[in-house]
């Protein structure tokens, strides 16, 4: 019976690491080719969100539900610029300066294409992305599901952050946390991923 439990400890303990990006968990989702702007600005951005008509293209091999995936879209965001401006999330719908004179656009001009998985990419600081923000395109590609992190979207308020003066190098990262974390992992999380079937 002692053991049992130091077991259960212990499966508990690989369980929370799984969410943690710990190497001890086998990846759930392989890590897919590069993705460029190219690639993204030759979507067919043929979906609107209900809220703020963001513009969205869904890659076919994504699970997801669409509608689910374009609600969570604005809700998301939502949270993201009620949490991090304090002005309510209607800010979304009209031209934001931030930093001094810069003006980020409402965000029906904002184009974002999911995918299914973490992907090769050419970011600042890394080479393979769960989401990236193309300031100049004004676009964002971001993964349904990433690992080590939980829900759906994970990283979608951190990207949402880049757009709203975090810098690409995540120099002044510290002033948009924790508006930009993802969800925290859940034991059902665990469960769902299909880890110990």
């Amino acid at each position: 019976m002692k053991y049992l439990g130091l077991l259960t400890l212990l499966a508990f303990a690989i369980f929370y690491s799984a969410c943690n990006g710990s190497d001890l968990i086998p990846a759930l989702g392989e890590v897919d080719s590069k993705i460029t702007e190219q690639d993204a600005n030759a979507q067919n951005f043929d979906l609107v969100t209900r809220g703020y008509e963001m513009k969205v293209a869904i890659r076919e091999d994504v699970e997801g539900d669409t509608e689910v995936i374009l609600d969570s879209l604005d809700e998301m965001a939502a949270d993201f610029l009620e949490c991090q401006f304090g002005m309510g999330p209607g800010i979304g719908a009209d031209d934001f300066p931030i930093e001094g004179e810069e003006i980020v656009p409402p965000l029906s001009e904002l184009r974002v294409f999911v995918v299914p998985f973490n992907f090769e990419c050419d970011a600042v600081d890394r080479d393979v992305c769960a989401g990236i923000f193309f300031p100049n395109s004004d676009l964002i590609i971001i993964s349904e599901n990433s690992l080590g992190r939980c829900g759906e979207l994970p990283l979608w308020k951190h990207e949402l952050g880049h757009r709203y003066g975090m810098a690409l190098d995540h120099s002044n990262q510290a002033e948009f946390e924790p508006c930009i974390n993802p969800p925290e992992c859940e034991f059902s999380d665990f469960l769902d991923s299909g880890i110990g079937e």
